[in-house]
C-alpha cells in the first residue's frame, strides 16, 4: 500500500513538472512575438518611408486643391498660405527639402494655364523672395578643418533680437530691421526712422554636422557656427 501511494506521489510531481515546463515555455514564446516582431528590420523601414510617403502626397493634395480655389475665386495667395504646407513638417520629412519645393512650384505651376499661370508663379517669386532669398542682408561662409560658420549681416539689426530656429535641415531667422533716412523740407530737415520684420529660411551647410550649431548675436550680425562633418 505505501509504494503504491509513493508511486502517485511521483506521478503527480511528475506532472506538475511538465506543466509548470509548458507554463514557461509558453510565456517565454509570447515574450519573443512581443518583443521581436517578425521580418527583418527592413521591411518596418520600407512600410515606415511609405506611409511618411503617403501621408506627404496627401498633404500636398490639399494643399494644390486650396491653391486651385483660390486661384480660381479671384482670391491672392499670401505669405501664410505657402507657410502653411512649407512647414517644418515639409523640411523634416524630405532628403532635400529645397530641392523638393521647386519640383512641387513646378509641378503646380503647370497645372495653371495662361493668366492663371502667371498669378501663381507672380504670387510664388513674391514669397519665394520674401522667405529664401537674403536680398540686403549679406551672406558669408567660412570654413576650417572644425567648423563651418554662417555669418548674416542685417544692418539695423538691435543686438540680441533676432530669433533662431535650427533643425537638421534648415536654418530659420525671424528679426526686425530698422532703417532710416533724411529728407529735406521746408522746415528744416527730417529724420524717418521704419522697421520691418523678416522670416528668412536658410539650408544648413552641406557639411555641418547636424544639431551643433551655435549662435552667436551681435550688432547686425548673426553668427551660427556648426563642428564639421567627420570624413
Amino acid at each position: 500500500m505505501r509504494e503504491k501511494y509513493m508511486w502517485l506521489a511521483i506521478i503527480f510531481l511528475l506532472l506538475l513538472t511538465v506543466g509548470q515546463a509548458c507554463y514557461i515555455y509558453e510565456r517565454n514564446a509570447v515574450a519573443k512575438e512581443i518583443s521581436e516582431p517578425p521580418g527583418p528590420p527592413e521591411i518596418y523601414q520600407k512600410a515606415y518611408s511609405e506611409k511618411a510617403f503617403d501621408a506627404q502626397w496627401e498633404e500636398l493634395e490639399k494643399w494644390r486643391v486650396k491653391v486651385r480655389e483660390q486661384i480660381n475665386q479671384g482670391f491672392p495667395l499670401l505669405d501664410p498660405d505657402f507657410d502653411d504646407f512649407f512647414n517644418d513638417r515639409f523640411f523634416s520629412g524630405r532628403v532635400n527639402p529645397f530641392a523638393e519645393m521647386e519640383r512641387v512650384h513646378s509641378q503646380v505651376s503647370g497645372e495653371f494655364r495662361d493668366s492663371d499661370k502667371t498669378l501663381f508663379d507672380g504670387y510664388w517669386d513674391k514669397w519665394f523672395q520674401q522667405r529664401m532669398k537674403m536680398g540686403q542682408f549679406k551672406t558669408e561662409l567660412a570654413r576650417t578643418d572644425k567648423d563651418v560658420t554662417l555669418t548674416i549681416r542685417v544692418p539695423g539689426l538691435a543686438a540680441r533680437t533676432a530669433d533662431i530656429n535650427i533643425t537638421d535641415d534648415r536654418i530659420r531667422i525671424a528679426f526686425s530691421a530698422r532703417t532710416s533716412s533724411v529728407e529735406k523740407s521746408g522746415e528744416g530737415i527730417v529724420k524717418k526712422e521704419t522697421s520691418q520684420s523678416y522670416i528668412k529660411i536658410l539650408p544648413v551647410p552641406e557639411d555641418a554636422a547636424r544639431g551643433t550649431g551655435k549662435v552667436e548675436i551681435g550688432k547686425e550680425e548673426v553668427k551660427i557656427k556648426f563642428e564639421r562633418k567627420k570624413i
